[in-house]
């Protein structure tokens, strides 16, 4: 037989073989890897040496990595799309993990020794292994490792249940993302779509089988489409959107069971509501603080919009609906001599990539990017880039994975197929993936300003993790609390339009010449005063997911998922603005229902709040500078092994995040409710 390569030798800087791995590898491999971490921790549960940090915590902590290398790269290639066995694999590795995990949180010989060494925290001196101890003893209790035997095999019961809703609604997902792709004959419906976009969607209808004069335009992950800020035609966009909205149907059932398991979860671990199980360990510390960051941000951000559709309705000359809105956004912002949609000219992906966030983390790290040709990555379609410090020493590796295809989960996220710990000693390999539409055989992929953001936000989270610095895999960055990891990404993308970074990488592809100065200016208001759009589909779709998790067991029976998104909405003042739907709803709420964001999706405004803190803060010490990105530096390499609202101070000199940064950097300071700070409600 062949060895597994998942179980042989890994690549350069730690990466798995991609180019070796079959998906009948994975299924075997995990059960080995999980066999053999097993026993390394039933050697530790049955030590016959009393328990202490080297022999419990840490050995505990390092036992998890060949499990966790196999599961990264499982799931960088399920969620890269292209290969229906990986997918259908996907369900049964959820469930075979989730037993894993209640074999470890079970075995109580384990859960007394980390106690005992918990009991004696204070003194273990590095304050590495103290904030690990600390992390391994909140990790089991909060898995329920202190219930009484009955009890917590009810648990594993619920979560097993969990793990195959959770990986069924991605499935179910994937084909809706599909299935519900506008489909038109002809150019006509289309007209208003720049050049490249229409010739993109008539190869995307060649490649499911209809040719010209067919199109399809694929969805992308949110409610609202970029395609709408193009679309003259208004029925095209209406169907454009019913499509978008009408993803998941098969999923708003399912939602309403994975959120009936965790509240079951929560009360079987003593918490009223899966809210509160999930923001005892934020920043934000309990639902009431979020709900109080809800009341603080309602008012302005209801009052910005509405004055929006008031001046969108004079130009339209009719009332706005929700698939006019981003259209007629773009029409004003032409009328007030902004740019128009040739703007997309003069950001070329690539230039985007090498001259923009390389050079940006050249300025503030001393960073190199060099492509390498010669490792495999987890999709063909991926880039692979040896990073170096100034030095020329060997940083890590960073993957960026750009254009949409079948079967890849929708949106743009960063994920880690290697963490970095001193302990191990890897070095980060980070992938950013999004959805960009590919252009086409021999034309450059021009994107839309908001996506030129979204590259600089998530290349934020992958410098998080390349520029880690820690002793542990448990404390790799981006390790910091869920509410807290935006933020690096928020205050990164704050830089995307900086004139210092546009001259160098925003050129027109056909001529070279740099982006006008007045665009500049405008693309910058924009970017400040621009936004409330999106920041009300944010709201709206925080508001849903804490609609479903604000649930006691009890009452989360039997709902349906427009009922709870009709009483979230109604709860705080968004019925009022039907049109701005939220970012996502049940059906298609992927951060939620699959990924780690239940009760937390809260997070990007509450991050955004933080980060504009931070942001007034790193531009009174330098800005984009390197005396500014040392400084930022400090935090982002910390990762999880520091409180992460103790870094926090130290870097802004305040007590808790203030509003009034984040009202200035939106455009928003007019409409503050009060001039008090927001507070975190003691826990």
């Amino acid at each position: 037989m062949n060895p597994n390569p998942l179980l042989g030798p890994s690549g350069a800087y730690g990466i798995q073989p991609f180019s070796d791995i079959r998906p009948e590898h994975y299924v075997p491999a995990l059960e080995q890897a999980i066999a053999e971490r097993e026993r390394r921790i039933t050697a530790v549960a049955e030590s016959a040496e009393p328990p202490g940090f080297a022999n419990t915590i840490e050995a505990l902590d390092l036992s998890g990595v060949q499990v966790q290398y196999i599961h990264d790269a499982f799931t960088h290639q399920v969620t890269a799309g292209g290969c229906a066995e990986l997918a259908s694999l996907e369900r049964d590795i959820a469930v075979l993990l989730s037993r894993h995990e209640g074999r470890i949180v079970r075995n109580q010989r384990l859960v007394s020794r980390i106690d005992a060494v918990y009991a004696q925290r204070g003194r273990i001196a590095e304050p590495q292994a103290r904030a690990l101890t600390e992390f391994w003893w909140r990790r089991v209790r909060r898995a329920g490792a202190m219930l009484p035997a009955g009890i917590a095999r009810e648990l594993g019961s619920v979560n097993r249940e969990l793990s195959r809703e959770c990986a069924a609604y991605r499935q179910e997902l994937i084909r809706g993302m599909h299935a519900n792709a506008l489909v038109v004959e002809g150019q006509v419906a289309l007209h208003g779509l720049p050049d490249d976009q229409m010739a993109a969607a008539a190869e995307e209808a060649s490649r499911r089988g209809k040719p010209a004069p067919w199109h399809v335009l694929p969805l992308a992950s949110a409610t609202s489409q970029p395609a709408l800020a193009h679309l003259q035609d208004r029925e095209t966009r209406r169907l454009l959107l019913e499509k978008s909205l009408g993803r998941g149907a098969g999923n708003e059932e399912r939602a309403g069971r994975i959120a009936l398991l965790r509240a079951r979860q929560a009360r079987i671990l003593g918490y009223p509501t899966f809210a509160a199980w999930a923001t005892e360990e934020q920043t934000t510390g309990t639902p009431e603080a979020v709900e109080a960051m809800f009341h603080r941000l309602t008012e302005p951000l209801l009052h910005a919009a509405r004055e929006e559709r008031r001046d969108l309705e004079a130009a339209a000359g009719h009332r706005i609906q929700a698939w006019d809105w981003a259209h007629y956004a773009a029409t004003v912002a032409r009328g007030n001599n902004g740019p128009a949609a040739e703007i997309r000219a003069y950001f070329e992906l690539d230039a985007v990539i090498t001259r923009g966030l390389f050079h940006s983390a050249r300025i503030l790290y001393g960073l190199e990017f060099e492509e390498r040709h010669d490792i495999p990555a987890h999709h063909p379609g991926a880039r692979v880039f040896d990073v170096t410090d100034e030095n020329a020493n060997p940083v890590g590796l960073y993957l960026v994975d750009a254009h949409t295809r079948p079967g890849k989960r929708g949106g743009a996220w960063t994920g880690i197929l290697r963490p970095q710990a001193h302990a191990t000693g890897t070095r980060p390999v980070v992938v950013n993936t999004f959805n960009f539409a590919p252009p086409g055989q021999g034309r450059p992929c021009l994107l839309e300003a908001s996506e030129v953001v979204t590259l600089f936000h998530e290349f934020g989270h992958a410098l998080h993790a390349l520029l880690s610095d820690v002793q542990y895999p448990a404390h790799s960055a981006p390790g910091v609390p869920r509410d807290f990891s935006e933020a690096p990404a928020q205050v990164y993308e704050t830089w995307a339009f900086h004139p210092q970074l546009l001259n160098h990488y925003a050129r027109h592809h056909l001529t070279g010449q740099p982006l006008p100065q007045e665009w500049i200016k405008h693309l910058n208001e924009q970017r400040s005063t621009g936004g409330v759009h999106m920041l009300v589909e944010i709201l709206g779709a925080a508001v849903v997911d804490w609609a479903w998790h604000t649930l006691p067991d009890g009452e989360a029976s039997g709902v349906d998922a427009a009922r709870i998104e009709a009483q979230g909405a109604a709860r705080w003042g968004l019925h009022t603005l039907p049109e701005i739907p939220p970012r996502y709803r049940s059906g298609y709420f992927d951060h939620v229902f699959h990924g780690p964001y239940g009760a937390g999706f809260y997070s990007y405004l509450w991050s955004e709040i933080i980060a504009a803190n931070l942001v007034e803060a790193l531009e009174q010490r330098g800005g984009l500078t390197r005396a500014g990105g040392e400084l930022f530096r400090r935090m982002l390499a910390a990762g999880g092994s520091r409180d992460a609202m103790a870094m926090f101070r130290e870097l802004t000199g305040l007590g808790q995040p203030r509003i009034e940064p984040f009202l200035r950097r939106r455009g928003l300071q007019g409409t503050a409710p009060s001039p008090h700070p927001t507070k975190r409600t003691p826990a």
